[in-house]
């Protein structure tokens, strides 16, 4: 669905209006030029970023969520999510150790596996009968067989320390690596090298070792541009971010990725700033999505099923955590 332009104009037009009449209060006028570039540069975005969006179609009507699971009380704070096949999603939540099976027919927990001490644990990725657990200091837990007695747990210290703040996992069958984004530092440097991106890291799974280098960049700066497209051109995002209009690109943070299924795009949600960003296989934006905060309340987890539905889970904030599905439509 489209904006009409009143709409599109109506939010940066009262903010503009209330801050000039706080300008005037404090006996400050801004230029006139100011005001101008704003107004001419509205609906404008650089021809670059409108050729990426306007060749990708989203299959999902994020605003009508197709079914909504409420879950138990114990996973008010649930952290990542993770299809295990024939309608069934695996769990893990903030703080205990343990791998929660939800049947979607049954829409209730059917198993909980147990795979270690209690920890800050943050996502979660099934290869076949492996799961791989993601922590927020950077390690990762491979746990083989995990719905057996017996199964084998192995710790693998990475390089992604605390200040990195890991948050967020996925396996890319492409390269049989798992892809880690990370939420804090984009750097495993002491320098920051990577100052205004986000970084996403890829762990080898043949070699089990982590690849020190980012496997991708986000630029925040150009995330911004897109997340104001039709708004702002990239000249008056300058203007607007000094004038407190928009948000800063502090707004996005990683916590939840997935790959689709069908085409290989890759999905990473963020509960800060309450956005949903699509990547194609070099890291290049395709598209951005605004979450409305009133359906997405905590947004911390997301994974698809084999035909392309997307599932995104949502901490409870007080209440219980939840954990909606979102049908594919190829023809959107």
């Amino acid at each position: 669905m489209h904006n009409s332009p009143d709409q599109t104009l109506s939010t940066p037009l009262i903010k503009i209006n209330n801050f000039y009449k706080h300008s005037v209060h404090v006996k400050v006028r801004l230029p006139l030029i100011v005001i101008f570039v704003v107004f001419v540069s509205f609906c404008n975005p650089s021809n670059e970023d409108k050729i990426s969006m306007d060749n990708y179609l989203f299959a999902y009507d994020v605003e009508n969520p197709d079914a909504k699971y409420k879950l138990p009380s114990y996973l008010e704070e649930i952290s990542g999510l993770s299809y295990y096949g024939q309608g069934k999603i695996a769990c893990v939540q903030d703080e205990k150790a343990h791998i929660y099976i939800l049947n979607l027919e049954q829409e209730k927990i059917i198993k909980k596996y147990d795979f270690g001490d209690d920890a800050d644990y943050e996502d979660i990725a099934i290869v076949d009968k492996t799961a791989y657990i993601l922590r927020s200091n950077g390690h990762i837990y491979r746990i083989k067989d995990f719905k057996k007695k017996d199964r084998k747990v192995k710790k693998y210290n990475t390089a992604l320390k605390e200040k990195i703040d890991t948050e967020v996992i996925a396996y890319d069958p492409l390269s049989n690596a798992l892809l880690i984004a990370c939420k804090g530092s984009p750097s495993i440097e002491k320098e920051n090298l990577y100052k205004g991106y986000k970084a996403i890291y890829k762990f080898d799974l043949e070699e089990e070792e982590l690849v020190r280098t980012p496997h991708f960049l986000v630029d925040l700066e150009r995330l911004d541009s897109y997340v104001d497209r039709n708004v702002f051109s990239k000249l008056s995002l300058k203007v607007a971010k000094k004038l407190h209009l928009i948000e800063s690109e502090t707004s996005f943070q990683p916590s939840g990725i997935a790959i689709h299924p069908l085409h290989g795009e890759i999905y990473i949600i963020s509960s800060v700033g309450k956005l949903l960003i699509i990547l194609n296989r070099r890291g290049k934006v395709l598209d951005v999505k605004e979450l409305d905060p009133k359906i997405f309340r905590q947004p911390e987890g997301i994974c698809f099923s084999p035909t392309g539905d997307m599932f995104i889970s949502s901490e409870g904030q007080g209440g219980k955590g939840y954990i909606l599905k979102f049908n594919f439509h190829e023809d959107r």
